[in-house]
């Protein structure tokens, strides 16, 4: 098996939603069927970018066969998504114990602690992978989708903590709430250095007066039955990949391999690490008690039906 990686850099600067509809979602269906391989996509979004990098583990032939096809969609859908730069990068193997790691894997080796911390994330990143894709064509607008991301980063937090299989794992159970979201907004504006702390402060008080109608617009999202069910779906495959951490002794603690494959999940919907540090203002003040209050009142608004 070989990790192989094909960049795809579009020339509008606005074509990352199109690249993912008209390229990586026929890719994704394409490889659904085989066996062992792992395709997942991460768009580079600091800076602001439309360039998407797609990841994909298999055979070499497997790998040959799904470039050519991605450069054949390229071609066939250059009206919608424009002139794209293809670039691919050369296949890697995961090296023996004791020799160097090839510099495409150091930082997904680092984040997620080890090969096997990089197994394990590759298996949520193709659930959250797919899930963009179905989300890119449900809410096209990024401002409906990012109620959809406010949400699935407090599933994550949720999950982690209180999941039915965070008993297992104590540092599940100990990390507040609190410190969580804290940790969670530090890694997302901490590129603004010496600054961070005043940006996280601004950025606190500047979103407190949308609280509410922000919540309004999640719970109508979260009313919809295809979004509970992918919600459902990434909660559990959180849950799944903590527990499976913590067998395998990834050297990570669980909040920051839950704040890792969010993050990425939210990648992979189209926003970057700032937008994401204000999706998580939102789901910190988020609880299980305000969507049944919600979806409460909204059932209850309904005409009842005899």
């Amino acid at each position: 098996m070989l990790w192989s990686m094909l960049t795809l850099e579009p020339d509008r600067e606005e074509a990352g939603d199109d690249i993912v509809r008209h390229i990586i979602g026929p890719l994704s269906s394409q490889l659904r069927a085989g066996e062992g391989d792992r395709f997942r996509f991460v768009r580079r979004l600091e800076p602001v970018s439309p360039v998407v990098d797609l990841h994909l583990r298999a055979p070499e032939h497997v790998i040959e066969r799904t470039w050519k096809f991605a450069r054949a969609l390229a071609d066939e859908n250059v009206a919608t998504v424009g002139a794209v730069k293809i670039t691919q990068s050369p296949g890697v193997v995961y090296p023996p114990p004791g020799e160097p790691v090839p510099e495409l894997l150091e930082a997904p080796l680092a984040y997620f602690g080890g090969f096997k911390g990089l197994e394990l994330a590759a298996e949520i990143s193709e659930l959250s992978s797919t899930l963009a894709l179905w989300a890119v064509n449900r809410f096209p607008s990024p401002n409906m989708r990012s109620m959809l991301g406010a949400l699935l980063l407090f599933d994550t937090g949720h999950a982690m903590m209180r999941g039915p299989r965070s008993s297992v794992w104590a540092d599940r159970r100990t990390t507040s709430w609190d410190y969580f979201w804290d940790a969670h907004l530090r890694t997302c504006v901490g590129a603004a250095g010496p600054h961070a702390t005043q940006v996280r402060t601004t950025m606190m008080a500047q979103i407190a007066p949308r609280v509410v109608p922000v919540h309004r617009i999640m719970a109508a999202l979260a009313a919809e039955t295809a979004v509970e069910v992918w919600r459902k779906r990434w909660a559990r495959a959180v849950d799944e990949y903590l527990y499976r951490a913590d067998k395998q002794r990834i050297s990570r603690s669980a909040q920051q391999l839950a704040t890792r494959v969010s993050q990425l999940a939210l990648n992979r919907l189209g926003f970057p690490y700032r937008e994401q540090a204000i999706l998580g203002l939102y789901a910190r003040a988020w609880s299980k008690d305000i969507e049944s209050q919600y979806l409460g009142e909204d059932r209850s608004s309904q005409p009842s039906k005899r």
